[in-house]
């Protein structure tokens, strides 16, 4: 019984290392997926950023670039941000030369509570297709 154990163990082992890519009876490479050429995507914090009213925070926004694309990338809210919300800098760049940038979200005093969506875009220096990118804030009371 030991003997047969093994026995199925090892063509089991040999079995899955002789696979085609995709599996048994795959006979086409499977595609690479990736971003196009010349492309960019922002991506910023994973979770709600939770800001309290008179506080300020900074979070990353970061940039991944897909091949030949070496190009500034302008930010601009593209909406106007809830009342007593100021991100800054409003009209900032990522530069061709970097990976991330900070924004600082400030929530007034009176800042509306709530859950709220900043909506930012991205656009090439040099022309090209945008990007959008949604931060989510959560403002919570001072008190």
């Amino acid at each position: 019984m030991k003997r047969l154990s093994l026995l199925i163990g090892v063509l089991i082992a040999i079995g899955c290392n002789q696979s085609p890519p995709g599996g048994p009876g795959a006979t086409q490479k499977q595609p690479v997926t990736g971003m196009a050429d010349n492309t960019f995507k922002l991506d910023g914090p994973m979770t709600e950023t939770s800001i309290k009213q008179g506080e300020t925070k900074t979070v990353t926004v970061s940039i991944s670039r897909g091949k030949n694309f070496d190009q500034d990338v302008n930010m601009t809210v593209t909406e106007p941000a809830p009342k007593g919300i100021t991100v800054t800098p409003a009209g900032g760049a990522i530069r061709a030369s970097e990976k991330e940038t900070t924004l600082t979200i400030e929530a007034a005093k009176d800042a509306a509570l709530g859950h709220h969506v900043i909506k930012l875009e991205g656009a090439p220096s040099k022309g090209g297709a945008k990007t959008t990118l949604d931060l989510k804030i959560e403002v919570k009371s001072a008190s």
